[in-house]
């Protein structure tokens, strides 16, 4: 078989979905052409598909220094340094393939992403613009330009770039991600009399929780017009959704059945584009969803029998995923000891497995933490809004906890870096969703370690504790 039967074979097998056969096919062309600069394209996408991003990077190495000029390496390069967060080099690696195809929307779109969540929300903005400027109005790059806008609370232009990701293909839940664009809500004066509106649910558990603070808005908003509001939630709020909103609730079957007749269909993380566009708009409350009250007492019984007098605090040191900046939100609970070694019986809030950090944590230093996986793991997240309103505080990194703990109305420590989400972002030691109950402790330095920040976090539990007992 020739070199280029080779190629062709490698490519075809690649496209139908058998990576591993491509691969034997591509390495067996570079046995007889060792820098075929098509054939290394294709080990390295084939590596990467199989999930071995190393040999892709040295596949994709190779290609480079076979076609100097080469683009599609060059990104798929800088999409696996974004990944394990080497900013840097994935930004060079993309900038260097703009400077080969200066309008290669993959470039651009993944340049746009390194400056997500990253600290950085004014350079990429710029980013985000130019690749706008360039490639058009894609829904993706306004996605990206809505999430670095939001980061700097620019919250009107931001929650209209957010409404783009119903373009997205797969990014709502089924059935909403069937929802026409057109029936999408984008405008309160559109309602008429007799309407059938539907919001839905989105993202992860904390979006919701978050967004939840404008429904009471939204459903007088749409009542005022003469029209009518259903709820889908995640099945796991259900119980503290159904206690707080007067308004029919779906499932999925049910959801189904009302997308085919409503009139509109509004993701529930848009509804800040109505409620939410100036910092004048934001209420200063204390809370917004009630836990069962019954359950909240039988929680904080059975905790203070347990806590001898001392102050209830639930924490929270992990939570995301590798995707969702997991690198970024956990703490080593070894790392807490300036804080844990305060006088306060400490509850663990981990929805993970925390047993053996807990553990090491007693048998060193004879700190008890207590575990209640009954309760954080329960399918009904009303159990873990009731431990939470039990608590007399609570301490996190970002995770949903700190929008339960909005929620309730519990004073809260978010411990974070500065490498975080718009939802956690802010101007000052506050964050403008829960004004009155959470302050922010942020950690700004690259490779700075967590000492600095946990010292602030446990004085402030001192002046906390101080004043409480005064």
């Amino acid at each position: 078989m020739t070199v280029e039967a080779l190629r062709s074979a490698a490519e075809d097998l690649f496209r139908r979905g058998d990576p591993g056969a491509a691969f034997a096919a591509a390495v067996a062309g570079l046995a007889r052409i060792p820098d075929d600069p098509e054939l290394l394209r294709i080990a390295g996408n084939c590596a990467l598909v199989m999930g071995d991003d190393t040999a892709a990077l040295g596949w994709y190495s190779r290609a480079i220094d076979a076609d100097p000029r080469a683009v599609e390496p060059r990104v798929n390069a800088g999409l696996i340094h974004r990944k394990h967060h080497r900013l840097d080099a994935a930004r060079r690696m993309l900038r260097e393939c703009l400077a080969i195809d200066a309008d290669n929307r993959a470039a651009w779109l993944n340049l746009a992403s390194c400056y997500v969540n990253e600290g950085e929300p004014q350079a990429g903005e710029a980013v985000a613009r130019e690749a706008i400027a360039r490639c058009g109005d894609l829904a993706d790059l306004r996605w990206n330009l809505a999430l670095v806008l939001l980061e700097q609370q620019a919250w009107r232009e931001g929650w209209r770039h957010h409404a783009a990701r119903a373009a997205l293909p797969g990014f709502f839940p089924p059935p909403w991600s069937g929802a026409p664009t057109a029936r999408r809500l984008g405008d309160l004066t559109a309602l008429r009399p007799g309407a059938r509106v539907v919001c839905h649910g989105e993202q992860g558990l904390g979006d919701e929780i978050l967004f939840a603070g404008m429904l009471r808005e939204f459903a007088a908003a749409v009542r005022d017009r003469g029209a009518s509001l259903a709820l889908a939630c995640n099945p796991r709020l259900r119980t503290v959704f159904a206690r707080n909103f007067d308004m029919p609730l779906l499932d999925t079957e049910a959801g189904e059945r009302a997308l085919a007749s409503a009139d509109w269909v509004v993701a529930i993380g848009d509804l800040g584009r109505f409620h939410r566009n100036e910092p004048e708009a934001f209420p200063r409350h204390r809370g917004y969803l009630a836990p069962d009250p019954g359950r909240v007492d039988s929680i904080r019984a059975e905790l203070v029998a347990r806590a001898a007098g001392r102050p209830l605090v639930g924490l929270a040191w992990s939570g995301g995923r590798p995707r969702t900046h997991a690198a970024y939100r956990r703490i080593p609970l070894a790392a807490w000891l300036p804080l844990v070694s305060q006088p306060a019986c400490f509850v663990s809030l981990q929805y993970t497995d925390d047993e053996a950090e807990v553990e090491s944590l007693r048998r060193r230093h004879r700190i008890e933490v207590l575990r209640v996986p009954h309760l954080t793991r329960h399918e009904d997240y009303g159990e873990t809004f009731a431990l939470v309103a039990a608590l007399d505080l609570v301490v996190t990194v970002p995770t949903s906890v700190l929008h339960v703990a909005g929620a309730v109305g519990r004073a809260c420590f978010v411990v974070m870096d500065r490498r975080a989400a718009w939802r956690e972002c802010s101007a000052d030691g506050r964050l403008p969703w829960y004004p009155l109950t959470h302050e922010r402790f942020v950690r700004h330095g690259d490779g700075e370690g967590w000492g600095r920040v946990l010292e602030a976090a446990a004085r402030s539990y001192a002046t906390w504790i101080a004043m409480r007992r005064r």
